[in-house]
């Protein structure tokens, strides 16, 4: 069963070209007939989320309006499509930090001396120095470094785990340091 849906907005061109010149008249125009129908999309996809999601599409749709042409049905086609990438953007973001509940019988094991905010704070830590040096370094010398300064391997033992040489693992390990100084003093100078 095929549903049409009706131009609904009188004057869909002068209300477009008027929100494309971003005159708030037109632009509340747009999102007060296609919101409700918006957020029923997202809620049904992504209930907790559907807020959020919605309001990441409008800014979508507002920074590329000006661009937009067509008539109203491809304008709404537009807008469901922008909200379906916001929507699979999202989903890919929660894979990412999909976290798994800890029962509460296992905390018990957690040593009451632990410093769980120090904890965090290494391990964000961690994270940021692994940032820099992938930012920074070309892979094989950012593996040689993870291995050796992270991993805590010996040169022997990082040489046979990259499958090279314990020679050319030093090399690597050499420029890859010298690089990463060269880095450090290069944003220490725009810094000051």
């Amino acid at each position: 069963m095929m549903v049409q849906v009706a131009s609904s907005i009188d004057g869909f061109e002068d209300v477009l070209a008027a929100a494309s010149t971003g005159q708030e008249w037109a632009v509340a125009c747009l999102y007060d007939e296609l919101q409700p129908a918006l957020l029923r999309y997202l809620r049904w996809q992504e209930p907790t989320a559907a807020e959020d999601l919605a309001a990441e599409t409008w800014l979508a749709v507002a920074e590329r309006l000006p661009r937009f042409e067509g008539d109203e049905g491809a304008f709404r086609a537009w807008i469901f499509a922008i909200a379906r990438r916001r929507l699979a953007d999202h989903r890919r973001r929660a894979v990412r930090r999909r976290t798994v509940p800890v029962p509460d019988e296992m905390m018990v094991m957690v040593p009451a001396e632990t410093d769980v905010g120090q904890q965090v704070a290494d391990a964000m830590a961690a994270q940021q120095v692994i940032r820099r040096l992938t930012g920074v370094l070309p892979p094989d010398q950012a593996e040689i470094v993870m291995l050796r300064v992270i991993g805590g391997l010996s040169v022997e033992e990082t040489a046979r785990a990259v499958s090279k040489r314990p020679g050319t693992v030093r090399v690597l390990q050499h420029r890859a340091l010298r690089r990463l100084a060269d880095d450090l003093r290069r944003q220490s100078v725009v810094e000051v």
